[in-house]
């Protein structure tokens, strides 16, 4: 695995080994970050379900301001923090071992918000609608913030969710990335 473009470009992270890991493919984050291009610039980004903190760590090759990641594996958030400072972005990004919802709770007391929030939860778990209703319950979203969930083809995401509206849908194979704002 690499990071795709930007300052870090071609620059390899590591990854977990083992069936519990599904890192977002290449192709998937490439096409990503097309769409997220010109909101990207100076933005402070949200990775739920940090995994290998990939996405992150794209985001702030490609200009983010600062980034936190959330992982509630110790080995995986072991792994985050080793790929952030190899990167250098140890000055701009922070990683916490914690489940999501009660990282939520934390960033919202700490008064922290963000441009752009990003998640990509275990596709068996299918609690993306809850996460967003909780992130908005907990003002994390800036005022034109974005919301992208990576997801299950069977998870149906509303058009709605409280103040939210689906701007886009993008199917790759399996998998879906729903974008909120």
């Amino acid at each position: 695995m690499r990071i795709i473009a930007g300052t870090a470009k071609n620059k390899r992270i590591k990854s977990q080994s083992g069936h519990n890991v599904r890192p977002t493919l290449e192709r998937v984050k490439e096409s990503l970050f097309s769409i997220l291009q010109p909101y990207i610039n100076d933005s402070v980004f949200l990775d739920l379900y940090g995994g290998t903190g990939s996405i992150a760590l794209e985001a702030l090759s490609r200009g983010a301001k600062r980034a936190i990641i959330i992982e509630k594996n110790g080995e995986a958030l072991r792994i985050i923090i080793e790929n952030v400072n190899s990167l250098g972005f140890e000055d701009r990004c922070r990683a916490y071992r914690n489940e999501v919802l009660r990282a939520i709770e934390i960033l919202s007391n700490k008064r922290e918000t963000f441009d752009i929030i990003f998640m990509d939860p275990p596709y068996k778990d299918e609690v993306c609608e809850e996460v967003i209703a909780k992130i908005l319950d907990s003002n994390l979203l800036e005022e034109n913030g974005l919301i992208i969930a990576e997801h299950h083809i069977k998870e149906k995401l509303p058009d709605v969710i409280g103040k939210l509206n689906k701007i886009d849908e993008r199917k790759y194979s399996g998998k879906v990335l729903t974008f909120y704002s």
